[in-house]
């Protein structure tokens, strides 16, 4: 089968490698779509997580189930021909991180190639069952592959616990971005501001529910947020862009007893420059997101009601994969599709 490598600092390329066998726990499916995240990007670019070549790219997936294994099937629910997403990383559900609760969080989960922690970008992948979420048949399986990213970006709602009617900032417009402005949209946030140099990501936040948009390249950021909030400051300020020049931003821009989420992945060598004398005096809070497995069947269910139009930009066949990464950073669409089953639609 076909798979896309990080082969080396920097490169991508389609290799031809064995498909995997199903061992008695674990699922088969057949990958329908694989979407490029920014941290994949940032994984091949900067080698986020101490992550080395080689290693199969990918983990915003969505596919069809194919093989059972004979434990497997002792134990879900799941049939051959099941649409499903899945989650990239499963709890062991006996360390203490599990056992609290934390399965994101959990001992022997991690980001080590051989934990498989993003390795979806091929024609087939292995799961064990309690990775895989049904999805609906009416559900089409190119939104179903943003299910990961919808449940990340609800960990960062439910992070932020902002009541019905908070102000909200959310700084870049990337597909994450705007995944965010939907929540946050349905949540009941107002004033509704977006910060992103995009004119072409500008205007599909508007076309999204931004009320205000900030060109950050030609306005004064902190200005504008200031007359937008008619001096106040921002209830909830997202930071979503990850960029170094956008993060000092934040605390001159939340309102008193506000909360600044920083939902980006920063390099790993960033240190924020920030007073927090200043943030005391504003009784701010300062947040930060991972990701939670158990947001997944609620984030399938949430499909029906985000407006998911224009979030999907070009698909590429998986030969042209190396191209799709090469494009993620002057893409003016939202989010790059990787079609890794030959069989389905571009």
């Amino acid at each position: 089968m076909k798979a896309v490598f990080y082969s080396a600092p920097g490169e991508v390329e389609v290799r031809e490698i064995p498909e995997p066998e199903t061992l008695p726990d674990e699922v088969k499916i057949k990958v329908e779509y694989c979407a490029l995240c920014a941290t994949d990007v940032h994984v091949v670019m900067h080698g986020l997580y101490g992550l080395q070549p080689p290693m199969i790219m990918g983990h915003e997936v969505s596919g069809t189930v194919v093989e059972i294994g004979e434990e497997a099937a002792k134990k879900t629910t799941l049939k051959v021909g099941d649409r499903v997403a899945a989650i990239p990383s499963p709890g062991c559900g006996e360390c203490e991180h599990c056992k609290r609760g934390l399965p994101m969080h959990c001992d022997n989960a991690g980001f080590e190639p051989e934990k498989k922690p993003m390795d979806a970008m091929a024609e087939y992948r292995t799961y064990y069952s309690n990775q895989l979420v049904k999805i609906p048949d009416h559900v089409d399986f190119k939104k179903a592959a943003l299910v990961e990213p919808i449940s990340t970006a609800s960990r960062g709602i439910e992070l932020a616990d902002f009541k019905m009617g908070s102000t909200v900032c959310l700084s870049g417009a990337g597909s994450i971005g705007l995944i965010m402005l939907n929540l946050v949209k349905y949540r009941g946030g107002t004033r509704i501001t977006v910060i992103e140099p995009s004119p072409e990501r500008r205007e599909l936040a508007k076309r999204l529910g931004a009320q205000h948009v900030i060109d950050p390249m030609t306005e004064n950021v902190v200005e504008k947020c200031m007359e937008i909030t008619d001096g106040i400051g921002f209830d909830v300020v997202f930071e979503m862009s990850g960029a170094k020049s956008a993060a000092p931003l934040c605390p001159d821009m939340i309102g008193k007893a506000g909360t600044i989420v920083y939902f980006a992945v920063y390099p790993m060598d960033y240190e924020l420059p920030i007073n927090l004398y200043e943030l005391y005096m504003k009784e701010a809070r300062l947040q930060f997101v991972f990701t939670n497995p158990a947001l997944f069947p609620k984030s399938v269910d949430l499909l029906d009601c985000l407006d998911m139009d224009g979030l999907i930009g070009p698909t590429y066949d998986i030969d042209d994969a190396p191209q799709a990464f090469a494009d993620f950073a002057k893409a003016s669409a939202a989010k790059l599709l990787i079609r890794c089953n030959p069989e389905a639609p571009l």
